[in-house]
């Protein structure tokens, strides 16, 4: 009997999105490619050898990720390359346009001139990556397309049992289980300076796990949606799997004690791979 696709397994194992999404990331290198992206996006053999050496080595800069992009039906032939910061005081953005990708070597990220970033949505379809992605990534992507946004396939987001993802830029905000559907209310939140659903929000990607959730805990218990309204102040660990997370708010400072637990439920992380012990976070 065919195992069902992990996204399905994940949503009725119950799995919390609290604290899932990509961790301790605020400089995106974002390369469009629109060649077949391998499942590691480092080794897509489109990109020159050389090339993926010098990815490499600005990936060794702590904080730092790639996705290659793609968006189809785009006219240029000429390959876009841009740095995103999502630092909360230096959201800028550097855009390339690449003639051939060995352009990248002569490239010295630290002196490429910065822009104030503009609002972009990244919607992963990596379906050489996990069939989940390709299966429900490629509708939001177009519904969030027909919104006006300026939106990208990517390649993989993390957590793609949580399929359709998506990482909303400069802020790194990061969503799953997004279905064509939700794309209406998604992107009015974001356009309103608003998380929007938080049953959908995996996290910020500057933050570690336990502050990712603490974030989610926090907003629902003071039903605050607004983006900018938790200022982050210091995480601490109580224990190996207990964290105590201190928020500062327009009423005052506020603390959220999280602990990772397992919850004696299975699921496979992954289509085809076996199943295993699912954790999740819980406030205390």
């Amino acid at each position: 009997m065919a195992l069902p696709e992990c996204s399905v397994a994940s949503q009725e194992a119950g799995e919390s999105l609290a604290g899932t999404a990509v961790e301790s990331v605020d400089r995106w290198l974002l390369l469009e490619v629109t060649d077949p992206w391998a499942p590691k996006a480092l080794h897509t053999d489109a990109l020159p050898e050389l090339v993926r050496a010098r990815l490499a080595e600005w990936l060794q800069t702590p904080r730092s990720r790639l996705q290659l992009i793609r968006r189809p039906g785009r006219p240029s032939k000429r390959s876009r390359f841009m740095v995103v910061s999502s630092v909360s005081d230096r959201q800028q953005a550097s855009t390339l346009e690449l003639d051939r990708y060995e352009d990248l070597l002569d490239v010295e990220l630290d002196a490429l001139p910065t822009t104030t970033a503009t609002p972009m949505c990244l919607v992963c379809v990596h379906g050489r990556r996990d069939r989940c992605c390709a299966l429900h990534g490629g509708a939001v992507f177009r519904a969030i397309q027909a919104r006006g946004v300026d939106v990208w396939q990517t390649s993989h987001l993390g957590g793609h049992r949580f399929a359709a993802c998506a990482l909303w830029l400069p802020e790194g905000l990061m969503y799953g289980r997004l279905r064509a559907e939700h794309a209406e209310g998604f992107v009015r939140a974001r356009r309103a300076g608003q998380i929007g659903q938080l049953d959908l929000f995996r996290g910020r990607a500057a933050y570690d796990p336990p502050t990712q959730a603490a974030e989610i805990f926090l907003r629902r218990r003071l039903d605050e949606r607004a983006t900018d309204a938790l200022q982050w102040q210091a995480t601490v660990p109580d224990s190996e799997s207990a964290w105590e997370a201190r928020f500062r708010t327009a009423a005052g400072d506020e603390v959220v004690r999280v602990r990772l637990e397992a919850s004696g439920v299975v699921r496979p992380a992954s289509c085809g791979g076996e199943p295993e012990p699912m954790t999740h976070f819980v406030e205390v």
